[in-house]
């Protein structure tokens, strides 16, 4: 079965906001074995929403629509719809009803507009919205199906999962499972990879690979589709094996919950991290409490990027900072260690390095960060080379950072 996402709204259009949207059900239906063939955007402007959804319905079996279900004049994605399937556009009065209970209970005056909500497509199933006002639609015609979900992200997923998901299993079948297992490569460009595997790339079929630029490493992805999760998943690591041995693979890999696993090992081990950055520039701060329940370990993170502030605030010898310069290994473990020392932490981790785009003080390559580590094991650095633009520079050593904490935590088992 063949689907499409079509996430309306203009704000995206203008990146006003992020399409998480789209991002998420695409990653929801792929869970469950729908095939997502095309993505859409398109803004609130009623004659391309009807050729979007012309073109949607003419290559894809179902189509998924996200936002446009309120209450304003700008949100006519129902009716553009029932436009183009050719079929009535009625007003509910069930669904008048229970709105009109709705905003009796958030002690709010029901006024006209809000009854736009209760307007759908003749012959249309609806589904309800339990964190929100708008309920959600699908409509069906000549094999066709078109599903109406809300916009607020929340009210979106849990809809869908509640839902719309449970609807399609039902009504569709078991579509099977894709599965991914993903490789992370380190100090090798797209181009480099693919010399070595480009016979694998030029082959396949089921799995499928992918070449992935990440911040700090490329992500060789292994897709497979089989009728069961076991099954897909043996059938992508078997790929995989061969990949591995001809490619230099790093246990480093963010996107295979390397920041829930660091999560999980500091709070079983009841001990604290600390940090100091220069280059990041608080992003270790921030990955750090991305999770609830953070707290229980994370201090605090001195964000130093003057000479000055790593003296005065993290006790940096100016000594070192003359003879090494900022970005240097040197700086780097005096930085681990005063962070450490300030915020009285188990370990403690620095960042200090070049995000480019142009060269170091010595003419060091854009790309040059140390990343120092300090704790009851001793402190250590690390060298590290990331390609390309500054910001994949510094989201590649603030995730390399966490991933040296977590090493760091291993090593003390041992």
């Amino acid at each position: 079965m063949i689907v499409e996402i079509i996430t309306t709204g203009t704000e995206l259009l203008l990146g006003e906001i992020s399409n998480r949207n789209a991002r998420w059900l695409a990653s929801c239906l792929n869970r469950y074995g729908f095939t997502v063939a095309y993505i859409t955007t398109v803004g609130d402007n009623p004659a391309r929403l009807r050729e979007a959804f012309r073109i949607a319905l003419n290559r894809a079996d179902l189509v998924i629509t996200s936002g446009g279900l309120g209450s304003t004049l700008g949100d006519i994605t129902k009716k553009a719809g029932a436009d183009v399937l050719k079929l009535p556009y009625v007003r509910f009065p069930e669904e008048s009803m229970r709105l009109r209970k709705y905003y009796e209970l958030l002690n709010r005056r029901f006024i006209l507009p809000l009854d736009r909500q209760s307007w759908f497509t003749s012959g249309a199933i609806l589904f309800p919205n339990e964190v929100g006002s708008a309920s959600g639609c699908i409509v069906e015609k000549n094999g066709k199906f078109l599903v109406h979900l809300p916009g607020p992200p929340y009210e979106m997923q849990v809809m869908m999962e509640k839902h719309v998901m449970p609807w399609m299993i039902q009504k569709f079948g078991d579509q099977g499972s894709i599965q991914s297992v993903i490789l992370s490569i380190e100090h090798m460009s797209k181009a480099e990879i693919e010399v070595k595997i480009g016979d694998l790339l030029k082959s396949q079929s089921n799995p499928t690979i992918a070449l992935l630029a990440r911040p700090g490493y490329i992500a060789v992805r292994i897709t497979a589709r089989e009728i069961n999760e076991s099954e897909a998943l043996q059938k992508a690591q078997n790929l995989a094996e061969i990949i591995k041995g001809r490619l230099p693979i790093s246990e480093f890999s963010p996107e295979t919950g390397m920041i829930s696993k660091l999560h999980r090992a500091l709070l079983e081990r009841k001990m604290t991290v600390s940090a100091a950055e220069s280059c990041t520039g608080g992003l270790i701060g921030k990955l750090l409490t991305d999770l609830p329940g953070s707290s229980a370990y994370f201090k605090g993170s001195a964000v130093t990027y003057w000479n000055e502030a790593k003296e005065q605030v993290l006790s940096v010898k100016s000594d070192t900072l003359d003879r090494y310069t900022a970005v240097s290994a040197e700086t780097a473990l005096e930085m681990a260690e005063g962070s450490r020392a300030l915020y009285h932490s188990d370990i403690a981790v620095s960042t200090t390095g070049y995000a480019g785009p142009g060269p170091g003080e010595r003419g060091e390559s854009p790309g040059l960060v140390y990343i120092g580590i300090s704790g009851q094991q001793g402190s250590y650095v690390h060298e590290e080379h990331f390609l390309g633009s500054r910001q994949s520079v510094r989201y590649g050593a603030a995730d390399k950072a966490l991933y040296y904490i977590l090493k760091y935590l291993q090593m003390l088992e041992k």
